[in-house]
């Protein structure tokens, strides 16, 4: 996998091996595995309600996942949203955050259907 197409849409390819033990064909498995994930549309279902912890409980487990798959542009986006949301939450930043968000789930998803 060529490194820099990867860091040019916020994927860390050899961070994320690494995590995997150096074990690429897994990694990718898992990068795969990602796409499928409901997270992100149980966040999606989350913003729309209006409902603070469940977007945050979604949010924060789609920043976990995209943390250990090296997807450094949406964790870096997720980290800021959750912490928008930590405690009794701000919705209003967390609601101007949220395209960006999304957007970067889906380069990361696009990306990873294009690639792997």
């Amino acid at each position: 996998m060529d490194q820099n197409k990867c860091l040019d849409a916020g994927i860390n390819y050899e961070e994320g091996v690494a995590r995997f033990v150096g074990n690429a064909e897994i990694y990718n498995k898992f990068l795969n595995d990602f796409i499928s994930d409901t997270t992100f549309s149980d966040l999606e279902a989350a913003m729309n309600d209006k409902n603070i912890e469940a977007a945050f409980q979604a949010g924060h487990t789609l920043k976990g996942v995209a943390g250990n798959l090296s997807l450094n542009n949406l964790y870096d986006k997720l980290v800021v949203f959750v912490d928008a949301l930590r405690g009794d939450g701000n919705l209003p930043l967390a609601e101007s955050l949220y395209p960006g968000v999304q957007e970067d789930y889906k380069n990361a998803v696009s990306f990873i259907k294009e690639n792997f």
